[in-house]
């Protein structure tokens, strides 16, 4: 018999089982993708409040103590008073000071290399044995140096050739012994700075009487005391009075409150809603 167009029964059957197991796996792709999509299926979206923690920063003032040191500068008043003694002493009854007779002479060097910013000579006068008419006058020497005592001259002054026109000193009597001391005497007082004197100092007192004289800038003084007939109508003291303003940098410790710009974090709290995914019967109104 020929080949037929129809199937025999085994083909038939080899055709069912065929499409009975494409059957049987789209079935099981559908199942398997039905599972896996129910429990998106079956889940809801759900809000609910919640509370979190967070923090925030915030800047405040705080003030501290601190520990300085400030050094700062303070004036006073420094000062002192030293008693002077001549080194130069001489006196002469026949010497006449600009036209007075008796002079007495003393000289003092005041100690130290330079002035002091307010600085004085004290002469305090004490008292006389009896009254006379007594006059002071007080000179800066360092130009040209002390007066010796006549006739006496310094081997370190100069040889003087020419005469002055203004006398300070004059003699008396016979003036051909000390004319090369005179001439040099009132040379040097030509060059003097005057600083001072006063006439009818003291009438007899009975405590002593304080004169001062302003001596800034002089170092090497001549006292004159002029009219005294005995020694003891020149009794008088000396003294050199000084001050000087002192600046001194003190330091002091201080403590002081400081402001700090400080950063702080603070805790706080607020609500907020969570979205979670839960099964519909878990889901209000079910639950």
């Amino acid at each position: 018999m020929p080949y037929s167009l129809q199937s025999s029964p085994q083909h038939q059957y080899r055709r069912l089982t065929g499409h009975m197991i494409i059957s049987a796996g789209k079935v099981l792709s559908l199942l398997i993708l039905t599972a896996a999509a129910l429990p998106a299926l079956s889940c809801v979206a759900v809000q609910y409040p919640q509370k979190e923690t967070y923090y925030e920063t915030m800047y405040v003032t705080e003030n501290r103590s601190e520990i300085l040191s400030e050094t700062y500068p303070v004036t006073r008043i420094e000062s002192g008073q030293e008693q002077l003694a001549p080194y130069v002493l001489w006196s002469n009854p026949t010497l006449q000071f600009k036209g007075t007779p008796f002079v007495w002479y003393y000289g003092y060097k005041l100690p130290g290399t330079q002035s002091h910013d307010v600085e004085k000579i004290r002469i305090s006068l004490y008292k006389q044995e009896y009254y006379e008419n007594v006059a002071v006058s007080l000179f800066d020497m360092g130009a040209r140096g002390q007066v010796l005592q006549p006739p006496l001259i310094s081997p370190l002054d100069p040889v003087y050739t020419t005469t002055v026109q203004w006398n300070w000193f004059t003699s008396g009597g016979d003036s051909s012994t000390i004319g090369k001391w005179l001439n040099s005497a009132n040379i040097k007082f030509n060059f003097a700075r005057f600083l001072g004197g006063q006439a009818d100092l003291w009438m007899n007192r009975e405590r002593p009487y304080d004169i001062d004289f302003d001596t800034r800038g002089a170092r090497d003084i001549a006292v004159l005391f002029i009219g005294p007939t005995i020694p003891q109508n020149t009794r008088f003291g000396a003294s050199l009075l000084w001050s000087d303003q002192v600046t001194d940098n003190v330091t002091k410790t201080v403590e002081r409150q400081v402001p700090y710009r400080v950063e702080q974090r603070i805790q706080k709290e607020r609500t907020v809603n969570k979205t979670v995914h839960v099964p519909f019967w878990q889901a209000p109104p079910f639950k």
